[in-house]
């Protein structure tokens, strides 16, 4: 994110006083008729999907109409901050991104579920998106889809560095460091893996798996943990594959960042870190040349704690039909829709039960075993200002740059807990 998007989540976070005055059960269910205004994220939910629920509406409600309109991610925080605090302008159930929704569950935004959770799925629901949903042990957004990122690389790259598919994390920062060394191709600029310190999405599964969290609640206040032992753990050994199996981690853009398999494509990557649905953009002449893994864990057989990018879904406090808005809620995570995500979407849905038609392949298995063991970004309701004033990235940036660790930990923490406890 750029700066301009950190002031603008940082407008919507100081305008939760508004909210705040929002009441948690709407305004009752004095309503004229049944049709119902539902927001989805573009590309987000399949057509097919869409469809179903339109029509099953339809069927439920006397022809009643389910309204979808799709929402773009840019300005979508400060469209929302104006929406939702308003009975008339309010759509009756919304996606979220799941590092956003602890905004509006803070600011009362949102109506408490928590007593649909075991309707929705209870212990299949993605653990965390649960966690992202869940604000003062109440939940006010259910898990929708997620996915996590998995590790994509060349089969014949290994063979011919004579090297095997890592089953530890720190095996994993000696395959690629020996993968770069290699370079077998001879290309120039060659990455053991291509891991720009732009994708803190990607660093997240170092943090999260050494067991820092970026910063835990002690008392009334957060404190940033980076500087921990886990957390110095996990940034040495992101430095180390910074500066001995990459060649651009530090100077790679933002836009380079998100397309890893353009690097990966041209050989001049032997890995990459990337959702499963990067596979599809992987130039058709490598792709049986390609494999992938979940990146492993501190010990053989264990898997990384990675972060799971996805949405959850919930029910503006606002909308006067909120019985309606429940009952479309649990509509989505009935077995038909919550299978579009996975047969069609390629995500993990919010039930994992439903999982069976992305389990079904070799990729999608790898994909839910990943995003089961996933971990969220603190609930905290000003998190959404780290992200935006890019803390995360300009602290992965001066490590790959050279930094010393424990001074740019340090650093790190005070700017964390200062955002969070403002």
């Amino acid at each position: 994110m750029t700066n301009s998007v950190g002031r603008v989540i940082a407008v919507a976070l100081a305008s939760t006083i508004v909210l705040a005055g929002c009441s948690s059960g709407g305004s009752g269910e004095a309503v004229d008729n049944e049709d119902l205004t539902v927001w989805f994220m573009r590309d987000d939910v399949p057509d097919v999907a869409q469809e179903w629920l339109v029509d099953r509406w339809a069927e439920e409600h006397d022809g009643a109409e389910l309204t979808i309109e799709i929402q773009d991610w840019d300005g979508i925080v400060t469209k929302l901050q104006t929406t939702l605090s308003s009975p008339t302008q309010t759509p009756d159930l919304v996606e979220f991104g799941n590092s956003q929704v602890i905004t509006f569950s803070a600011a009362g935004a949102l109506s408490d579920i928590s007593d649909m959770t075991e309707d929705l799925g209870g212990d299949d629901l993605i653990p965390s998106l649960v966690d992202a949903g869940t604000y003062n042990d109440a939940m006010y957004a259910a898990p929708f889809f997620a996915g996590a990122r998995l590790v994509y690389y060349r089969k014949s790259l290994f063979e011919a560095a004579g090297i095997a598919v890592p089953t530890t994390l720190a095996e994993f920062a000696v395959a690629a460091t020996e993968l770069k060394n290699a370079n077998p191709e001879g290309v120039e600029g060659f990455n053991g893996v291509f891991l720009p310190a732009k994708d803190y999405g990607a660093a997240m599964s170092w943090i999260f798996t050494h067991g820092a969290r970026f910063a835990t609640l002690e008392g009334d206040e957060w404190v940033g943990d980076l500087s921990s032992d886990e957390g110095i753990a996990a940034l040495t050994d992101l430095q180390d594959i910074y500066l001995n199996a990459t060649t651009d981690a530090a100077t790679a853009t933002l836009d380079e960042a998100r397309q890893g398999y353009i690097p990966f494509s041209e050989g001049r990557a032997g890995m990459f870190i990337a959702l499963n649905n990067a596979y599809a953009n992987i130039d058709p002449a490598i792709q049986e040349d390609t494999g992938f893994f979940a990146l492993p864990g501190i010990e053989e057989g264990e898997i990384a704690n990675a972060f799971a990018g996805g949405s959850n879904i919930g029910i503006p406090a606002q909308s006067p039909k909120q019985e309606l808005a429940r009952e479309a809620l649990a509509m989505t995570f009935e077995e038909e829709f919550q299978n579009f995500f996975a047969s069609e979407g390629g995500w993990v849905p919010g039930n994992t039960s439903y999982a069976g038609p992305l389990s079904e392949t070799e990729l999608g298995a790898v994909e839910v075993t990943a995003v089961e063991n996933a971990v969220a970004t603190p609930a905290a309701e000003n998190w959404g200002v780290v992200e935006g004033n890019d803390v995360l990235r300009d602290m992965l940036t001066r490590l790959a740059q050279g930094d010393d660790v424990e001074a740019v930990a340090t650093e790190t923490d005070d700017t964390i807990e200062g955002l969070l406890n403002n």
